[in-house]
């Protein structure tokens, strides 16, 4: 007769919450917390809450860097994952090929065209046709849609499908390095304990195919100021490649734009 080792949902709950309330209590005794002082700890939790920047503070702490790591082993055959951060939006439009995922606006700025091209396989190098690309970022001017009050709406994201050869492309401009939300209770957290808010350029990618598992990832770029110190921690090497520069035209943009490589393997389900 077997006995089973599983663990219920309740338990393990329990076991983490007890592990975590002792972890808080050894800090608080460490370091003498004050009343006062614990009163505002909450209060700054709450803020947060009401803000609804909870993720946002997961993000700056390094908390969403440490889950991804545990919950996502290192596997040389596939792509490396990332967080996915607070600025997801569901249910982006769908971009039709050739494929563009922003339109022009007022105050957009200089920036340099960007075409991102790649291919999406599974671990064997089999091409995925009909993966679905889901991207986001920010715009020249270092904005995302939902706090650029001159952008049009999703303006920066959308999806797509790999063609039959498991091959993407999509026009867009080269994002900025950008700091997160400051004018909220975490930017104060960050003030508070002298860390800086700023991320290094970079383009998010949520990756899904049949018989594969879901990747979330970011793509980062060279020469950065903010590579090696992103504030949420979230550059890995992998995910860095390189800008190429093209002096012609094409696809109907005028004069020089940049390419960028970003082959995509997903891990099966």
């Amino acid at each position: 007769m077997s006995t089973s080792t599983a663990v219920s949902p309740g338990e393990r709950v329990a076991r983490v919450a007890e592990a975590a309330i002792a972890a808080i209590h050894d800090v608080l005794e460490r370091h003498h917390v004050t009343e006062e002082e614990w009163h505002a700890a909450l209060r700054f939790l709450t803020d947060a809450g009401r803000a609804d920047e909870f993720i946002l503070l997961s993000d700056v702490t390094r908390t969403s860097v440490l889950i991804d790591a545990m919950s996502h082993a290192a596997d040389e055959s596939a792509t490396a994952s990332d967080v996915e951060g607070p600025l997801y939006r569901d249910d982006p439009p769908w971009r039709e090929a050739p494929v563009k995922i922003y339109e022009d606006y007022e105050g957009m700025g200089a920036g340099d065209v960007l075409f991102v091209h790649g291919t999406v396989t599974s671990p064997d190098g089999t091409p995925l046709a009909g993966a679905v690309i889901d991207v986001w970022q920010t715009g020249p001017s270092g904005g995302y849609d939902i706090w650029d009050e001159h952008q049009p709406d999703f303006n920066f994201r959308g999806r797509f499908r790999t063609t039959e050869a498991g091959g993407y492309e999509f026009q867009t401009m080269a994002p900025q390095p950008y700091t997160v939300p400051t004018d909220g209770p975490v930017g104060r957290y960050l003030q508070t304990v002298g860390q800086h808010p700023w991320r290094p350029a970079h383009i998010h990618f949520k990756v899904s195919a049949d018989g594969h598992q879901t990747l979330v990832t970011q793509v980062f770029f060279p020469d950065d100021p903010y590579l090696a110190d992103d504030t949420i921690g979230a550059v890995k090497d992998a995910l860095v490649r390189p800008l190429e520069r093209r002096d012609g035209g094409r696809d109907g943009v005028e004069g020089p734009y940049l390419e960028c490589t970003f082959d995509i393997c997903l891990r099966r389900a």
